[in-house]
């Protein structure tokens, strides 16, 4: 896997709360690491960045291998190979951790996690649209649960563009660029109405865009 690892819960033992689990995972890694660059930039370490995919589904789970060569306890399957997809994705959106609906909807009754809606997509190898959402970070305790600005924001202007108001779309998402700077998915959904609003996809455009990458 290169630079990459593969976490996985629920095997070899069932773990009902696998995806809380997962989730509790890459929020600890997401403040741990900024923990490290701010050490690191202190000294003048050029930090680094991490992402990752998180779904939850059906997986096989054993010893995957051939006896006398290599032999190793692992998981496949059609919801490990989306989840790297979804990994990859993240790069395009400019966040840390891309969480399909499959994972979400498990935690959905719980106010410990926090989501911004953020593409339907058809990934490569795939003909059904799946959704994606980026994990945000915990809310404050003294915060209210659903207070978040940029995520309030960003989905009234996604409202936008899937009602193919392209106007109100392109205005949505400049204002939010420039109030927040640094989110990539804004600037993405910014380009991407622009090039609406001069060409409109077709009649039977579903909002759905379909990823060329893995």
């Amino acid at each position: 896997m290169g630079d990459g690892i593969m976490a996985y819960w629920g095997a070899p033992l069932p773990q009902p709360d696998h995806a809380r689990l997962a989730l509790r995972c890459a929020l600890g890694m997401k403040q741990k690491m900024a923990e490290l660059t701010a050490a690191w930039q202190a000294r003048g370490v050029e930090p680094f960045q991490i992402r990752g995919g998180i779904l939850s589904g059906r997986v096989v789970a054993g010893n995957i291998g051939s006896t006398g060569q290599k032999m190793e306890y692992t998981v496949i399957g059609d919801t490990v190979n989306q989840a790297s997809r979804l990994e990859g994705a993240g790069k395009t959106y400019g966040i840390d951790f891309t969480v399909g609906e499959s994972t979400r909807r498990l935690v959905e009754a719980s106010a410990e996690f926090r989501f911004r809606r953020l593409d339907c997509v058809r990934v490569v190898g795939k003909t059904e649209p799946v959704e994606l959402f980026e994990l945000r970070p915990a809310a404050p305790a003294s915060a209210v649960a659903s207070a978040d600005p940029l995520v309030e924001r960003f989905e009234a202007a996604l409202e936008h563009y899937r009602a193919r108001r392209w106007d109100e779309a392109v205005n949505s998402f400049r204002m939010l660029t420039a109030d927040f700077p640094g989110d990539g998915a804004s600037k993405l959904y910014l380009q991407r109405c622009i090039e609406f609003q001069a060409r409109p996809p077709g009649v039977d455009w579903d909002g759905v865009f379909n990823r060329q990458e893995k």
